[in-house]
């Protein structure tokens, strides 16, 4: 039985080398796959992945081996490539924009270079098939035309392209570029069996493109409304597919002469989708055929996310003494958010690395990803009533921001964005101040020596009081009224 397959095996390799069939041919490189649909392989790429070659080293009159099982692993703007080879030192490789549009080829040309060998000037001339025509001249200015009802005679002219084999209700491109001389400009319509005739009119030098439908066997016609001859015609060329907007960034890109198997594609569109061909180099410069296309498609842009974390004096049951209170991120509103409450007279901020310190309770400011509040001074940032709700502009760094200083107990709901670079602190509950009107230094009582912490807070020599409990006059401003106001407390003159 073995014999027999073997001998099978044998005779099919035999046949197809008889038949000028190379065995690497039977999947050409860019040719579609053999699936139910005929479309070629699509990969979606989340992770790295593969599509092996098993045919890769069928070498049926090949002088170099194909590299096989072609590796991608995409990133946002680059794309690692790796293949296997067993028994080639040196590659190229190739990649561009990947289409499931039919691929453009230019399949036909000429061009008035082509016909300037009369010394007469004009002469008429025969163009070699697939084109033809009828009363078609060249000229020694480099150009080609064709009369159409020349002095009145009533014979019309034209240029046809006859489509070749293999097409059916195909789609084609003729473009038409007029020449530079003073002739160069006049109208020239296109049209086939399929597609109705449509008209332009040239200026000097000017390049159009009409796309048609057509048939192998079918004509795509040139003809023109203009009297006597049409315009000068410097060059013409039919293509298959729609090529009016043909991109060079669809052209390949090639990296040569690589002596490693592995090459990492950069300057790449995030979220695009691209195609990789590797072809091997022989000992003797010998060229193998490329591999078929791997398509891969990079990936898309993901927000950077960081971890802000609150630290300070701040009471939150998902507090912990290494990371603080660790904001929760929204990224339908790009913004992180906490609530927490925090004590009279208490001090935090904000952070999106931390420095483990034992010390310190188990944590500490990274000065260079510390934020809050802007500054333009010294700290801490107290927090007034009028500022609750509000947009405050961060800075950041140790020498750009500081930390909040919280004047009313509360619970606090606490927005920041990154990406707008502010933070929101709005207060859920009502104040806690924790101290009557007037305990200016906060110890519990009322006395003279909260005159004297207010007189030494106001010429400054004093930042650690209560700003609450010192508007005594209730006018939402500490100044030297609250002292008279404190003094009238004490004396009982006061209805505070």
């Amino acid at each position: 039985m073995k014999k027999f397959i073997t001998f099978l095996l044998g005779a099919a390799v035999a046949f197809t080398a008889a038949a000028g069939i190379n065995a690497l041919e039977v999947f050409k490189p860019n040719a579609p796959l053999p699936q139910g649909n005929g479309e070629k392989i699509k990969s979606a790429v989340i992770a790295p992945y593969r599509i092996t070659q098993a045919t890769a080293m069928l070498r049926a009159n090949r002088d170099v081996s194909v590299p096989y099982n072609l590796y991608v692993d995409p990133g946002m703007y680059s794309c690692d490539v790796r293949w296997d080879d067993d028994e080639n030192s040196a590659w190229n490789l190739r990649y561009r924009l990947y289409s499931e549009e039919p691929e453009v080829e230019l399949i036909g040309s000429i061009a008035g270079t082509d016909f300037s060998g009369s010394s007469t000037g004009y002469y008429d001339i025969t163009l070699p098939a697939p084109w033809g025509g009828t009363n078609v001249r060249g000229g020694l200015n480099k150009i080609i035309y064709f009369r159409n009802n020349y002095n009145g005679t009533g014979t019309s002219g034209n240029i046809t392209y006859t489509i070749p084999d293999g097409y059916e209700d195909a789609t084609f491109t003729m473009k038409i570029t007029t020449a530079t001389t003073n002739d160069g400009s006049g109208n020239l319509a296109v049209a086939t069996p399929q597609t109705a005739a449509v008209n332009h009119t040239f200026s000097i030098n000017e390049t159009f493109a009409w796309v048609v439908t057509a048939s192998t066997g079918q004509k795509i016609t040139i003809t023109t409304s203009d009297a006597n001859y049409s315009p000068d015609i410097a060059l013409i060329e039919v293509y298959t597919g729609d090529a009016t907007d043909m991109k060079k960034a669809n052209e390949w890109t090639y990296a040569n002469n690589l002596i490693k198997k592995s090459y990492t594609i950069t300057d790449l569109e995030m979220a695009t989708e691209y195609e990789v061909q590797v072809q091997a180099i022989g000992a003797n410069g010998t060229l193998s055929d490329w591999t078929r296309s791997d398509v891969f498609t990079t990936l898309e842009e993901e927000p950077i996310i960081e971890d802000v974390h609150i630290l300070g004096e701040v009471d939150d049951q998902v507090w912990a003494s290494d990371a603080g209170t660790k904001m929760e991120y929204n990224p339908a509103t790009e913004t992180y958010t906490a609530t927490v409450h925090v004590g009279a007279d208490k001090t935090f901020g904000f952070t999106t690395q931390i420095d483990p310190n034992d010390e310190l309770g188990g944590w500490n400011y990274v000065n260079l990803y510390r934020f809050g509040p802007e500054i333009d001074g010294e700290g801490p940032f107290d927090l007034t009533e009028d500022q609750l709700g509000k947009q405050l502009p961060l800075g950041w760094g140790l020498d750009n921001c500081t930390d909040v200083h919280v004047l009313v107990a509360g619970d606090y709901e606490i927005t920041v964005s990154l990406e707008r670079n502010y933070v929101i602190i709005g207060r859920l509950s009502e104040p806690e101040h924790g101290y009557d009107i007037g305990d200016v230094n906060h110890d519990g009582f009322v006395t003279i020596k909260d005159v004297t912490s207010l007189i030494d807070y106001l010429l400054g020599n004093d930042s650690g009081v209560c700003l609450i409990c010192a508007d005594v006059s209730g006018d939402g401003d500490v100044s030297i009224k609250d002292v008279t106001s404190l003094i009238d407390m004490l004396l009982g003159n006061s209805s505070n």
